[in-house]
């Protein structure tokens, strides 16, 4: 009597919380292959070369945004005013760069 409402107090609320995680755990790995979201990685290094203020005044919501503009509207480096010269100089170097391997393939 005694080790059957162990079983039913412990053990049996152990087995059923592991197998609603393992449950869970599938759903969440299927659902990740399933809405797997390819990102560029031109924005994330252009993203990188900005100074990270997050400020807003290149007109887009923060340095994140403001990266992709330039990767895909093809906005200029020149509206951000804390980036330094050299760093524009970099990412106008690193876009002609990547165009030009876009141009070769």
């Amino acid at each position: 009597m005694l080790l059957a409402s162990a079983f039913n107090v412990f053990v049996l609320p152990a087995i059923i919380l592991a197998v609603i995680g393992l449950v869970f755990g599938v759903m969440i790995g299927f659902a990740e292959k399933y809405f797997h979201v390819e990102e560029d990685l031109r924005v994330q290094t252009v993203e990188k070369l900005l100074p990270g203020l997050n400020c807003g005044g290149c007109g887009y919501p923060g340095c994140p945004g403001f990266a992709k503009a330039i990767v895909e509207e093809g906005a200029s480096p020149d509206k951000c005013k804390p980036l330094a010269a050299d760093a524009k100089a970099e990412i106008i170097a690193y876009l002609k760069e990547e165009l030009a391997k876009a141009e070769s393939k």
